[in-house]
């Protein structure tokens, strides 16, 4: 196996990111062997970082888990690291399927609740009832 299938760049980093951070959150998507954010001349970090994976699938993994997720305002750009082969990420198809379901699971749910019967918003006997009964209290 290749070490490159197993990196992923992440750019687009705050200053405020630390490699024990970036560990933290990408051990998420799998058993991680390193994280490195490269250092300048001056001793200052750059905006970009690298993380290693113990198996190649977590790459593509965490590109679809972690997208358009922000680290201290920044989004981060995640992509396999340039000299891997640029497969399609069948895991943000999965994703995106996932999501459609639950987004059409939610708005017949929404659906349903607004078109029954025994919605208290939408059925005029029990909403009249209540009325009548708190103005006959206050007479």
């Amino acid at each position: 196996m290749d070490d490159k299938e197993r990196v992923l760049y992440c750019g687009n980093l705050s200053e405020r990111v630390t490699e024990d951070l970036l560990y933290e959150l990408f051990l998420q998507a799998g058993p991680l062997e390193s994280v490195k954010i490269p250092k300048e001349k001056d001793g200052r970090q750059r905006n970009y970082g690298f993380i290693t994976f113990k198996h190649a699938v977590s790459v593509p993994y965490s590109i679809a888990l972690m997208d358009g997720l922000s680290l201290f305002g920044k989004p981060l750009l995640l992509n396999a690291r340039s000299g891997s082969e640029a497969a399609p990420n069948p895991y943000k198809e999965q994703l995106r399927k996932y999501e459609i379901s639950l987004n059409q699971q939610s708005y017949n749910q929404n659906d349903n609740w607004r078109h029954d019967g025994y919605s208290r918003r939408h059925d005029s006997r029990s909403h009249g009832q209540r009325e009548s009964s708190l103005f006959e209290h206050y007479k």
